[in-house]
């Protein structure tokens, strides 16, 4: 019973959080990171400040000082989300390695939840997560938060028909050692996370998804917002699904 899950062992985590100009939300992305019901010196946060122009690179800075050993700040030019993860994946030496964008928050018990299915499923090479909207306010986040809800059964759906399409930014965990088998993090036509998927299936690598694991995501409040971040999904998953026709 997948509900029922428990870790005999706790394996080593990095989490990279990459971000660029996310003075606004990045603390409470790193409490929710610190609050994890997760013994501290089995997890590391690199927090990869990607060419920010506002304060995040202090941020972060401020967050390594008041967790020294536990977080770790890195500031490097713009390149774009890949080149941050995959900085973050080159100073990693852990058993498990996931990300969590800057505008996420986790909760307590997502990472026990996510590491039990590893456990539990040898096999298993990434688990993704629950993701839910943040406090929906306008009416445009309503409709979201009701989206990411009715995706929670069928991302399950997907699970079980090992037919998982994404392994999204927010908290997706993945065994290390799989990067040597399919490769770093690419620009991927600005949705990276969606063709690393589509890469380890093509590799015949299973990836699992925890329905407990729990984490919300800040969905756009505007019209404008929304329309830009879905022509990017949809763009990405044509341009990806030609990349991996076969």
């Amino acid at each position: 019973n997948e509900e029922s899950l428990d870790i005999s062992h706790y394996p080593t985590v990095t989490v990279a959080v990459p971000c660029w100009n996310e003075e606004k939300t990045l603390p409470a992305t790193l409490d929710s990171l610190m609050a994890l019901d997760y013994p501290k010196e089995k997890l590391l946060v690199i927090v990869v400040d990607d060419g920010s122009s506002d304060t995040t690179s202090l941020i972060a800075k401020e967050y390594e000082a008041k967790y020294s050993g536990v977080i770790r700040a890195i500031t490097k030019a713009n390149g774009g989300k890949h080149t941050a993860v995959n900085l973050a994946l080159t100073h990693a030496t852990s058993d498990l390695f996931g990300c969590l964008d800057a505008d996420s928050f986790v909760d307590a018990k997502a990472l026990r939840t996510i590491v039990a299915y590893f456990e539990h499923h040898k096999e298993a090479m990434a688990v993704t997560p629950c993701i839910h909207i943040r406090n929906p306010r306008s009416i445009i986040q309503r409709v979201q938060a009701i989206e990411y809800l009715m995706g929670v059964f069928l991302r399950k759906a997907f699970g079980q028909l090992d037919a998982i399409q994404v392994t999204p930014g927010p908290f997706s965990i993945f065994r290390r050692e799989g990067f040597a088998m399919i490769g770093d993090y690419r620009k991927a036509h600005n949705t990276e996370d969606y063709e690393i998927t589509l890469r380890m299936h093509k590799q015949h690598l299973k990836i699992m998804n925890s329905h407990k694991a729990l984490v919300y995501t800040v969905g756009p409040a505007t019209l404008r917002g929304y329309f830009f971040q879905r022509l990017r999904w949809a763009r990405g998953f044509l341009e990806n699904s030609l990349d991996y026709k076969e």
